[in-house]
């Protein structure tokens, strides 16, 4: 069984584990619906959120990081990169739902 990416505070393994969302396979957000949406799709995340995002899942022709490279990319901890990103997981979700 492969791992899923836990996305949320109250799914197991919160904070992000060490590891980029390419190490993972089930569960992880839908990269090719966030690489299709336009560049507008993006204005209601803050530009720490889009730094995150765009950073960590490898999107918009960056390098996938893990968090213990994230975290100080971002000039913050582990634990607000994760909140970070799933604050954007969570924006994107409902953009995503509206499209």
């Amino acid at each position: 069984m492969s791992p899923t990416l836990p996305l949320f505070p109250s799914d197991d393994g919160w904070p992000y584990p060490d590891v980029t969302a390419a190490e993972f396979v089930a569960d992880a957000p839908d990269l090719d619906a966030l690489e299709m949406l336009g560049p507008h799709s993006f204005d209601m995340l803050t530009a720490q959120e889009q730094d995150a995002l765009f950073s960590h899942f490898g999107l918009r022709g960056r390098d996938p990081l893990p968090m213990k490279l994230l975290a100080p990319a971002l000039g913050c901890t582990r634990a607000e990169a994760a909140e970070l990103i799933g604050s954007a997981v969570d924006k994107m979700r409902v953009q995503l739902l509206r499209e």
